[in-house]
């Protein structure tokens, strides 16, 4: 993948755009993203200026001019938009975290404990070779010893389940990723 996206020009002129996508890009595209979007996330927590609207819509204290007359409004603006910066941050460092965990190449592997032995068995079962017509034997996979190794199953779902709920919030709040 090949992607350059200059500046935006100036005197309307169109940005220059240049993007090349390998197949080997797509056969795991969430993966390929998450390179582009894990550092462009961490940019825009760094460099942002405010909050989406949802996020003030829910505290209140919004400081419209025409709502003069209630003081209460202008009281409470400064600390409902401080409380608004801290509960985007929130979302931001969920979807930050999510994405960091995309790019990480086994993030599973913590939760594979011990080491499994493997030893490959002739079975009783033959089948024919598709291209001989002979009858081969099959083999089985054989743990060498099932207690020396464990799966926490539970924690990689409870993993798994928050790599999720940065995703969603993604998806929630994509069109707010602006600055």
């Amino acid at each position: 993948m090949k992607v350059k996206i200059g500046p935006f020009p100036k005197k309307g002129n169109r940005r220059k755009i240049d993007i090349q996508i390998d197949v080997f890009d797509t056969y795991s595209l969430d993966h390929t993203l998450a390179y582009i979007i894990y550092p462009a996330l961490l940019q825009l927590k760094k460099t942002k200026h405010g909050v989406p609207n949802d996020f003030v819509m829910e505290v209140g204290g919004e400081d419209y001019s025409d709502q003069d007359s209630f003081d209460f409004y202008k009281e409470s603006h400064n600390d409902a938009f401080d409380e608004a910066c801290k509960q985007w941050d929130l979302v931001l460092d969920k979807m930050i975290w999510s994405f960091s965990q995309l790019i990480t190449e086994d993030y599973s592997s913590q939760y594979h404990h011990g080491v499994s032995e493997w030893d490959f068995v002739e079975s009783d079962k033959q089948y024919p070779n598709p291209i001989t017509g002979k009858l081969e034997p099959t083999y089985q996979m054989v743990d060498r010893d099932p207690t020396s190794h464990w799966f926490d199953s539970e924690g990689l779902q409870l993993h798994d389940d928050r790599i999720q709920e940065g995703l969603d919030l993604f998806g929630k709040y994509y069109r707010a990723l602006w600055d």
